[in-house]
């Protein structure tokens, strides 16, 4: 199951040196929160350039990712 940052971190390495990333979910049945920020927010944020593309996703895990794409988030300093 992919359910942490540091899952999501490992699988990010190197994706910058991309364009366009695409990650395949057949088989994957949900992933965690914090997995699909990690890579549909922070790292895209970080990394406009690289444009990630998620392929076979169910429904759940097609509902996390919109939910991490649309998180707004607010850092105070």
């Amino acid at each position: 199951m992919l359910v942490s940052r540091s899952q999501a971190k490992r699988l990010l390495n190197r994706f910058e040196r991309f364009k366009v990333v695409v990650l395949d979910f057949e088989g994957v049945q949900e992933v965690g929160q914090a997995f699909a920020d990690e890579i549909f927010r922070v790292f895209s944020n970080f990394h406009p350039a690289t444009e990630i593309r998620a392929l076979n996703a169910n429904e759940q895990v097609q509902k996390m990712i919109a939910r991490a794409k649309n998180a707004n988030v607010c850092f105070v300093e």
